[in-house]
């Protein structure tokens, strides 16, 4: 029998035997956290890296004759969510292959994750003879190969099953996976149930209405205002799902002229299944994307920059000024390289530390380790067009009329949040949009009048992180009632 009646105890930092275990596992892990920080590959390190990546800016395709063709770079906007169909790299399915989950997402320009391409369905002859992509021809839909290293995945999806279905609707999954099969295998219909039988083989426009059919399964492709959470923020579910009609409206016209009738290619779809494309407006807008992942100079360094200014949405440039502002205690617009260093960083920038020293060293122009902050925003700041100044001025009239004077306080009390944009669609609440418009603005008094110069630098910032008219203008009307 074991006698534990001992006089005295092992302490831990004695070394015998496996005493010591404990105190070796941790300085074993410490070791290879520090190996990991080092050589970035630490989860949340990885994790930044393949968001910023996504992010990036990606070239779209520009239709010189206006119709669709094969291998062109384009982004699908579902009618319903008006999110953009989007690859997220980050969440892998928990499936034998490789695959990924797609949604709809809202962005203000083409990124990595938002840009597929077409190309077509080589197992089956091209009837056609061009590469124009026609009604009823099958494709295949790609993701950009930036964002995998290469790598081919095809947006692809398949019947139904109590294991394999959307994660949220449980109605049928789709994905991005790297197998060849015919379930990758799509094709589109015009949207309009009239037209839609003498559209068969006719060239795709692209500024048509669409209707994507999962060949295999012979249902459309959907998107609604489902709410997808993931690491890039609120988003919505994609799935294949057909939404119809249920009304015979179409069938009793029809019927009444003494025509055939099919019941369901007759009937209209929701706008969940219906999808349009958006193409390179300009054909400067369609660009070599090598030089977005070459860090060789500050050009391409710069567009990088710009691209992940802008994804932070319309308050993005304005946003950077202000922690460069905040950081000038002595008003005079310089900062010396830890501060813009920190700056960039504090702000959510994805800089190693050389990047950030070539940008630095471009402004530095007389060498003294300080450069004018606004020199460097200036690089983003684009001149308002003559239309999204007009909407500035109807703006700041607006206010100065209804309040007598522009102030902080007055447009803090005039502003309609209820029906800005990122509100309306779901992206924010009213509480965020508001403190967004806020926060952004200089501190200090809030009944200290506004000049228009000032009320003006701060929508070019604003319009310097919006792309699109529409949008601007969209932000101002419904922002002050215009």
């Amino acid at each position: 029998m074991h006698n534990y009646n001992v006089d005295h105890k092992y302490k831990f930092q004695t070394r015998i035997g496996n005493w010591f275990e404990e105190w070796e596992l941790d300085e074993t892990k410490k070791k290879d956290y520090l190996k990991n920080r080092q050589n970035g590959q630490l989860a949340s390190i990885v994790k930044d890296t393949k968001t910023n990546f996504s992010l990036r800016l990606a070239s779209l395709s520009f239709p010189q004759d206006d119709y669709i063709h094969f291998g062109f770079h384009l982004m699908i906007q579902n009618v319903k969510t008006q999110g953009f169909l989007s690859i997220d790299i980050q969440e892998r399915l928990k499936i034998g292959e490789e695959a990924y989950n797609v949604t709809t997402a809202q962005t203000s320009q083409p990124t990595v994750r938002s840009v597929f391409v077409i190309i077509p369905y080589t197992k089956e002859p091209n009837y056609y003879g061009d590469d124009l992509l026609h009604y009823g021809q099958h494709f295949r839909i790609v993701a950009n190969p930036r964002i995998s290293n290469n790598k081919t995945f095809y947006l692809h999806s398949l019947p139904q099953t109590p294991t394999r279905c959307a994660k949220i609707s449980r109605k049928q999954e789709v994905c991005a996976i790297e197998s060849d099969v015919f379930n990758t295998v799509w094709k589109f219909e015009h949207a309009d149930p009239k037209i839609r039988f003498e559209m068969e083989g006719q060239p795709v426009r692209s500024d048509d209405i669409v209707l994507i059919k999962h060949s295999f399964t012979q249902h459309w492709l959907a998107s609604d205002e489902i709410i997808y959470q993931n690491d890039f923020g609120r988003e919505r579910e994609v799935f294949v799902h057909s939404y119809q009609c249920l009304n015979k409206t179409q069938n009793l016209i029809a019927e009444k002229e003494g025509r055939t009738t099919i019941d369901i290619p007759l009937r209209n779809q929701e706008p969940q299944n219906l999808w349009k494309f958006q193409v390179a407006k300009k054909q400067n807008e369609q660009f070599d994307e090598s030089v977005m992942d070459d860090n060789r100079n500050v050009k391409n360094l710069m567009i990088r920059v710009k691209q992940q200014i802008t994804s932070r949405g319309a308050y993005g440039l304005r946003g950077l000024a202000k922690v460069f502002m905040e950081m000038d205690q002595n008003n005079n617009g310089q900062v010396e390289y830890n501060d813009f260093k920190w700056g960039l960083r504090n702000f959510g920038l994805s800089l190693s530390e050389d990047e950030t020293k070539m940008i630095f060293q471009t402004f530095d122009k007389n060498g003294n380790g300080k450069i004018e902050f606004n020199e460097f925003l200036d690089a983003f700041r684009l001149q308002m067009n003559e239309k999204r100044l007009y909407y500035v001025q109807r703006a700041y009239a607006s206010i100065e009329q209804k309040a007598g004077k522009v102030t902080l306080e007055t447009m803090g009390r005039l502003i309609n949040v209820k029906e800005h944009p990122d509100v309306l669609k779901g992206y924010k609440t009213e509480r965020q949009v508001f403190q967004d418009f806020v926060s952004n603005w200089n501190k200090g008094n809030p009944d200290r009048v506004i000049p228009f110069q000032e009320f003006g630098e701060f929508y070019q910032d604003v319009s310097s992180s919006v792309q699109q008219d529409e949008s601007f203008e969209a932000i101002l009307k419904k922002s002050w009632n215009l």
